[in-house]
């Protein structure tokens, strides 16, 4: 008997451990400003289940993430629901958007490149955009292609690429 509860437990165990190896940490990288680079991303409350993508200097409240077939979700913790990554629809012809964390919603098209670079597939996503924006620290945006679109000297591009979570 307890050697079944031992070996059950140890089952429980190595099937957390590898369900974990699957989510990771995101961080930016290539901007022109150095202040926008090596920034982890973290969800910044709303309201109700809804919360803005925010960037920070450590991982300390940055979200746990995994890709659910194509879609970009963020655990977050001992919950029966997750939290969905969402770029708000195009509108008024405006040249960057907002990326949301809300709850039980996500949106497909997501991916993790060889590389570890986070993709999205979609007609008029022209890449990612970190501004110092209102929360009191950088904001995530995603740029609408366009040829040309000037930004403001607060924002840069940037790159969001996967950092595995250590254990």
């Amino acid at each position: 008997m307890l050697f079944t509860q031992i070996a059950l437990a140890a089952a429980t165990f190595v099937a957390g451990s590898f369900a974990a190896a699957d989510e990771f940490y995101i961080k930016t990288t290539g901007s022109s400003l150095s202040s926008h680079n090596d920034l982890f991303l973290e969800a910044y409350h709303t309201g109700a289940g809804l919360a803005d993508a925010v960037l920070s200097t450590d991982n300390i409240n940055a979200g746990h993430f995994y890709l659910n077939d194509t879609e970009l979700r963020m655990d977050v913790g001992d919950v029966d629901y997750a939290y969905g990554f969402e770029l708000a629809a195009d509108s008024g012809y405006a040249a960057w958007q907002f990326v949301t964390i809300n709850v039980q919603t996500a949106q497909s098209g997501f991916s993790v490149e060889s590389n570890g670079t986070v993709a999205f597939n979609g007609t008029e996503f022209g890449g990612w955009l970190a501004c110092d924006w209102w929360h009191g620290a950088p904001q995530l945006f995603w740029k609408i292609e366009f040829d040309s679109v000037d930004i403001p000297s607060s924002c840069s591009s940037v790159t969001l690429v996967t950092q595995a979570i250590s254990s």
